[in-house]
């Protein structure tokens, strides 16, 4: 079995490939049967996580002849995906697509949901890639539903990631604030707190854009609350800026200053440099210079005694 290429280094790839070619010699001798095939299978995927693109595809290509003459169709839809992932890498864009759909074709029939998914994906990212955004916008809606059909949440965000990006691409604002809520329900859904406390900023940001500044207050106020109960010092950090930023924008300029300086103190605390500069340039342009900020901190250590 060949684990995930993040697994294994160059070097061991290597070796292993040359390992398994020498089983394939051998494997050869006696016929080239289904374990023949799998191992064949094996080199080609190693070759094409060594990027030996050419030699992959005709490998793969040689599998597909057996699964064809197997009647194989499970076997052929396989072999289908994976050119269609070796041809995106290459950056053929057109000829992916036409073996992500022959590996759609065959799910759809067999009712492979998971392979569905898969190859909507990458139908998907191909289009992307050609710049064809609305017919990958409507390759994304198609594979989200059939994600929501199948409770797979994870391949959901994936989709809905495209389709923010789509969105945003076309300034489409209103629509990129509906995914944003879908992806805040699904992270909800697997309890995943950064995405949680990332999706209320995002969905503030958005508010921010559309001089919603007290709708924008309200998401950056959650988003912050929920990283304060998950203990996520660089989210408090950074949600405490947008509550600040917020009020100032509002004309509470008192209450903006102590937000910058609440989030000023835990960077000091964790080292956090950049947002260190960030917020003393914020709390300077509100007047404060160097010994005022000082005494602001000191003060929260005071108060904390």
């Amino acid at each position: 079995m060949i684990k995930d290429e993040s697994e294994y280094s160059k070097e061991e790839l290597e070796r292993l490939l040359k390992e398994k070619q020498g089983n394939l010699e051998e494997l050869e001798k006696i016929s080239k049967n289904s374990i023949y095939m799998k191992e064949l299978s094996d080199i080609a995927l190693i070759q094409l996580q060594l990027e030996r693109y050419i030699d992959s595809e005709k490998n793969y290509l040689i599998c597909l002849k057996h699964f064809e003459l197997q009647k194989d169709r499970l076997g052929q839809a396989s072999v289908y995906g994976i050119l269609g992932t070796l041809f995106f890498k290459m950056g053929d864009y057109l000829k992916s697509i036409d073996y992500y759909e022959k590996a759609y074709e065959i799910s759809e029939d067999l009712m492979q949901n998971q392979e569905q998914i898969i190859c909507l994906k990458g139908i998907g990212a191909n289009l992307i890639k050609l710049n064809k955004l609305d017919e990958a916008c409507d390759i994304f809606f198609d594979c989200s539903a059939l994600c929501s059909d199948n409770n797979d949440i994870y391949n959901l965000l994936d989709c809905l990631g495209n389709l923010i990006f789509i969105h945003e691409k076309d300034e489409k604002w209103d629509v990129v604030f509906e995914l944003y809520m879908k992806t805040l329900k699904a992270f909800r859904e697997l309890e995943d707190a950064k995405g949680i406390i990332t999706s209320y900023y995002n969905l503030g940001i958005l508010e921010k854009r559309n001089n919603n500044m007290r709708e924008a207050l309200r998401y950056f106020k959650k988003g912050t609350n929920n990283a304060i109960d998950s203990n996520i010092a660089e989210l408090i950090i950074k949600g405490l800026g947008y509550v600040g930023e917020s009020l100032f924008h509002l004309g509470e300029i008192k209450e903006a200053k102590n937000q910058f300086i609440k989030a000023l103190y835990l960077a000091n605390k964790i080292n956090a440099e950049n947002a260190k500069a960030q917020l003393r340039i914020l709390l300077q342009s509100l007047g404060l210079n160097d010994k005022q900020i000082t005494d602001e901190l000191e003060g929260i250590d005071e108060s904390r005694k």
